[in-house]
């Protein structure tokens, strides 16, 4: 299991080099919440965004899987979970943010 850990961890890294592809065309701010509106009402930095997002999710991803491990998890897509989410969050906001 510790072997999905891993894989998962370094899937929610990988979002990085999605980050670091689109460096160049990314705003100073980029935005991370929005209104009702469609309107950005909350920004970050750049570099915050890019390296904060793939190692908060690779932390988590850790943080999970070895809770699941703790609970003896026979179901292996659990450990796939965060870094689905982590691609899905790093496209999101290129998409929103470009």
């Amino acid at each position: 299991m510790k072997k999905h850990i891993a894989i998962g961890s370094v899937i929610c890294l990988a979002t990085l080099l999605i980050f670091l592809v689109f460096w160049g065309q990314l705003p100073a701010d980029v935005p991370i919440h929005f209104d009702s509106a469609g309107n950005a009402n909350s920004t970050l930095p750049k570099a915050v965004v890019v390296f904060g997002i793939p190692l908060i999710c690779a932390l988590l991803n850790l943080i999970s899987g070895f809770s699941l491990i703790k609970k003896k998890e026979p179901k292996i897509f659990m450990y796939y979970i965060i870094p689905v989410i982590a691609i899905i969050v790093a496209v999101v906001v290129l998409i929103l943010s470009l």
